[in-house]
C-alpha cells in the first residue's frame, strides 16, 4: 500500500505540471501586453481563453455580437464609458471587440478587392496581425460620427478618450505620429487595453506601443507586473535614450520586492507623490480604511477620518 500511495502522488504531480507550464505571461499571448504588429502575429488557432461582452452601448443592437473582449479589458471598457457619461455627460458607443482570424481575413481581402491590398494594409490588419484577435482592442465612436472616422478625434467625446483612457488601462494605439512605426493610418478610435500602470506610464512617455514594448522586456518580471507608472516611464523612459543604468537598481531576484520598488522609483517620484500613491495610480483601488485608534485612558475604539 505505502508503494502503490507513493505512485498516486507521483501521477497527481504529473497531472499538475502542465497547468505551471501554461501560466501565460504579461508579455505572450493571452497576456495583456502582448505585442501583435505586421511583425509579430498570431497564430490561426489563437484565441482567448475567455470571453465577456462588456455592458455598454452599440450604435445598432447587430453590433452587441461584435463586441467582445477578454474579462479584464471588458470591466475596463465599462469603466471607461462610465466615466465619459458620469464626469462629462457623454456618450461613447462601442463598435468592435474580439475579431477572429479567420474574420480578420474576410475583413482584409474585402478591403483590398476594393482598394487594393498596398492601400488595404494602411487601414485594416491581415490576420494574425489584428490586435482584435487578442480580445483586447475595442474601436469606439460617438452619436456625432456615425462611421470610424479620424473627426472622431475633433469630438469632445474623442478629446476626452485621448486624455483619459489610460486611467482605464487603453491607449490610442495608432496616433497620426506614429504611422510610419506602426504601419497604420491614423486612428484615434482603435482603444488597446494594456492596464493602468502601463497604459499611464504609455501616455506620460507619448511613445508607439512598439517602442515601450522593446525596452520594457529589459526589465524583471515583477517590474513588469507590479511597477508603477512612474517606475514604469521613468526606466524605459531611460532605456530609450541610452540610459540603462537604472537595470543595476533592478536586481532579477531581489529579497524583498516592494523595498526594491520603492527604492528604484524614488528618482521617477514628484517630489509632491509618495511612493504608494504613484502605486495607486497604477493600481486604483478604495482607499484603504485608517486602523483603529485606542484610547487607552477609555479603552474605547474609535476609527480617523477616511
Amino acid at each position: 500500500m505505502h508503494l502503490r500511495k507513493k505512485l498516486f502522488i507521483f501521477i497527481l504531480v504529473l497531472l499538475m505540471l502542465p497547468v505551471c507550464v501554461l501560466a501565460t505571461p504579461m508579455t505572450e499571448p493571452g497576456g495583456i501586453l502582448c505585442l501583435v504588429n505586421r511583425e509579430v502575429s498570431l497564430e490561426k488557432e489563437f484565441e482567448p481563453e475567455v470571453l465577456v461582452k462588456p455592458d455598454v452601448r452599440t450604435r445598432k443592437e447587430s453590433l452587441q455580437e461584435r463586441i467582445f473582449m477578454t474579462e479584464e479589458a471588458a470591466r475596463a471598457l465599462e469603466n471607461l464609458f462610465g466615466a465619459a457619461l458620469t464626469e462629462k455627460g457623454y456618450t461613447l458607443l462601442a463598435v468592435s471587440g474580439y475579431r477572429s482570424y479567420g474574420y480578420q481575413q474576410v475583413l482584409f481581402n474585402q478591403k483590398a478587392q476594393a482598394v487594393g491590398r498596398q492601400q488595404a494594409s494602411l487601414t485594416v490588419a491581415k490576420a494574425g496581425e489584428s490586435e482584435h484577435q487578442l480580445g483586447l482592442a475595442m474601436d469606439v465612436q460617438c452619436a456625432d460620427e456615425p462611421t470610424l472616422s479620424i473627426d472622431f478625434a475633433d469630438t469632445k467625446e474623442g478629446q476626452w478618450v485621448a486624455e483619459n483612457a489610460h486611467r482605464f488601462g487603453f491607449i490610442i494605439r495608432y496616433k497620426e505620429e506614429w504611422s510610419d512605426l506602426t504601419g497604420y493610418d491614423y486612428e484615434p478610435w482603435h482603444l488597446r487595453y494594456i492596464g493602468t500602470a502601463h497604459a499611464t506610464a504609455v501616455y506620460m512617455l507619448n511613445i508607439p506601443f512598439e517602442t515601450y514594448f522593446e525596452q520594457l522586456i529589459k526589465l524583471p518580471d515583477y517590474v513588469i507586473e507590479h511597477g508603477n507608472p512612474y517606475l514604469l516611464a521613468g526606466a524605459i523612459g531611460d532605456l530609450v535614450e541610452g540610459k540603462p543604468e537604472i537595470l543595476s537598481l533592478l536586481p532579477a531576484n531581489p529579497k524583498n520586492i516592494q523595498n526594491t520598488l520603492s527604492q528604484a522609483s524614488e528618482m521617477y517620484l514628484p517630489d509632491d507623490m509618495e511612493y504608494q500613491q504613484a502605486v495607486w495610480l497604477g493600481y486604483p483601488t478604495p482607499a484603504p480604511t485608517p486602523a483603529p485608534r485606542i484610547d487607552e485612558d477609555t479603552e474605547e475604539v474609535t476609527y480617523g477620518d477616511m
